[in-house]
This record gives structure tokens, sequence and C-alpha cells, in this order.
């Protein structure tokens, strides 16, 4: 039985998903409250009635507005001056610990339950300088379907799941015997005819077990999380037909939300 490891062959992402685009990327909005989060914020404060705001200028710490009840501000850093906590919302401004606000610290249960809510959107995997569209499209419980931009001008399904803090995508081919051919095009690597692979890619057409696997955890951040992507190894007979399908070896890649 051979064994077509589509990792020996030393195929890259950009083969099995020739993508149109540059791979820039817009701020993804995750709102979290009143405020999206921003890199480097380690939680918020909500003001629970109208209060001052400061600047600090030299050592003197100086009223600049007043925050009115129910605004929410992202907070980046705190600082202990005179026996007091000021928090940092950035611009300049503090807001001072006391019974005016209410410090909120942006936690890992509190970052799990942000993603977790705001899963459904469109994402750009990166894998070195190549990079593909995919999109969580619905969300039911903790199964999230989709679509992945294979291509130029063809789109596969994705089913998947969040179970703790990994999400799981599996990425199916069904019956488009086009993008299979082209997904199995490395088999040439081991001497696999051309007529044989489109045989190959019919036999394959209609099969829920053939598919492309994407996991990524959240760990530190809403918007980018590492991960891993698998192509599907095949197992072939001397007759070049497909007796056993396997998940290959793991690709580090990045996923980043991109609205």
């Amino acid at each position: 039985m051979k064994h077509a490891s589509r990792m020996a062959a030393a195929v890259c992402l950009a083969a099995a998903i020739a993508l149109g685009g540059n791979g820039q990327t817009a701020d993804a909005a995750v709102q979290w409250g009143q405020v999206q989060w921003k890199q480097g914020m380690i939680g918020k404060v909500v003001i629970l009635r109208d209060t001052s705001l400061y600047r600090l200028n030299g050592t003197t710490w100086q009223p600049a507005m007043t925050a009115k009840q129910g605004r929410e501000y992202r907070v980046y850093s705190q600082k202990r001056a005179g026996g007091a906590v000021y928090y940092s919302l950035g611009g300049g401004l503090y807001a001072k610990q006391g019974d005016a606000i209410q410090y909120v610290p942006f936690t890992k249960d509190e970052l799990l339950a942000l993603v977790t809510r705001s899963l459904k959107g469109q994402y750009i995997l990166q894998a070195g300088n190549e990079s593909v569209l995919f999109v969580i499209e619905r969300q039911k419980g903790s199964r999230l379907f989709g679509w992945y931009l294979y291509g130029k001008n063809m789109s596969l399904p994705i089913e998947g799941r969040i179970s703790d803090s990994t999400v799981t995508l599996d990425i199916y081919f069904n019956d488009n015997v086009e993008a299979i051919a082209d997904s199995i095009s490395y088999l040439k690597a081991y001497n696999v005819p051309k007529d044989e692979i489109e045989k190959i890619a019919e036999q394959l057409a209609n099969s829920r077990d053939y598919q492309m696997q994407l996991q990524f955890s959240i760990t530190n951040s809403p918007e980018q999380f590492s991960g891993q992507f698998h192509f599907l190894d095949l197992y072939l007979d001397g007759r070049y037909d497909v007796v056993k399908m396997a998940l290959g070896q793991p690709m580090n890649v990045t996923v980043k939300k991109n609205d």
C-alpha cells in the first residue's frame, strides 16, 4: 500500500488554495459591552456616577473632563500615586479608583466568553506569505457553519465546533471534482499518472471523509489565534484505488478575524 502524504510531497498551502489576496486585513471590531477590544487593554472601567477624569501634569493630578454615568472606557495600565490607584484610559486620561467607578479586569474567562459570542465573521488564514479567506456564517450552540474560499472561484462548506477554548473546523470537498483534483495534484510527485489522478478525484467525490481540517485556540486575543492546518493523506493500492485516508502532519498557521 502506497502512502501519499501531501506534506512529504512538499506542497505548500498556496498550492492548495491558490488565493487571490495580499494578506492585508482590517482591524476586527470585537465588542465588549460599550467598548471595542484593542491590543494592550487589561480591562475596562464602568462609570457608576458622574466623576472627573484626570491628566498627570508633572506630579500633579489635574481634572481634565467629566465622565458621565453609564459610560465605559478601556483600561491599559494602572498607576499608584499618593496612596490611590489611577487607571490609564489612553490619550493621557486616567480614572481614579473609588466608589464612582467599577474596574472590570479582562480575564481569560471573559476572553473566552467574548470570542465564543463573536465567532461569526470573516477570517484570514495565514501560512507564511500565503493566505486564504474563510467565513463562519452561522453558529448554533457550539456548532459552526460557513465557507472556505478555495482558489479564485470556488467555495467549500465548513462545519465545526467549539469545545472549551479550541475551535475545530472541517472543510469538505463534497462532490466538487475540480477542487478535489486540484487538491491531489501533488500525487504527480509520486509518479501517479494524470488520468489516474482524475479517477482518484472521482472516487473521492461525494465522500464526507475527504476533507481538510483547521484548529485554532483562544488564548490571549479575541481576534488573532495560533492554529494548525491538516491536509488529508491518501493510502493507495497498486491500482491507485484509495484504501485509506488520514489527517496528515499539521502545518502551523495564524488565524485573524477580518471584520
